[in-house]
């Protein structure tokens, strides 16, 4: 017998007992080939040929998804139940992405602010307090820290 190619579904009866037997056999182009016995005596060789019905992929999966249904795989059972929790788990992990992201994005927008804030009560040109001006006036630069501030606060929403 060379490979199968297709699987067909027969019914015979039996020579001996007069009884009907069903296979399902998986045939070659020559019909050589092996079955499985679904009901009736075993065969003997004295069996005639009642009817034959080769299926289609139709035929198969609908009896596939008959079986399935009954007699679920739990191999494919518990690969569901695993891609289903690595989609939970995926998903939380997105979610605490996005909060931590956030979070951050808050937290660089309040750190820009109090430089800029500490920066502009340095300025010897905007300070009050001489004893605490140390540097050239950076309010160029406080400028860009609050725009970079507000950027950071927009990015968290």
């Amino acid at each position: 017998m060379s490979k199968p190619t297709r699987i067909k579904l027969e019914v015979d009866r039996d020579g001996w007992t007069s009884n009907l037997q069903v296979n399902l056999a998986q045939v070659d182009d020559n019909d050589s080939g092996w079955g499985y016995r679904l009901a009736g005596p075993k065969y003997n060789g004295s069996s005639r040929n009642l009817l034959s019905r080769t299926l289609d992929e139709r035929d198969a999966q609908e009896i596939r998804d008959a079986l399935n249904a009954v007699f679920p795989d739990e191999r494919i059972t518990q690969l569901t139940d695993e891609r289903d929790r690595a989609r939970r788990w995926a998903v939380g992990l997105e979610q605490e992405n996005a909060e931590l992201t956030r979070r951050l994005a808050e937290a660089r927008a309040e750190v820009l602010r109090e430089v800029a804030n500490d920066w502009t009560a340095h300025c010897p040109d905007h300070s009050n307090d001489a004893d605490e001006v140390w540097m050239e006036c950076p309010c160029y630069w406080t400028g860009e820290l609050r725009r970079a501030a507000n950027e950071a606060e927009q990015a968290a929403r």
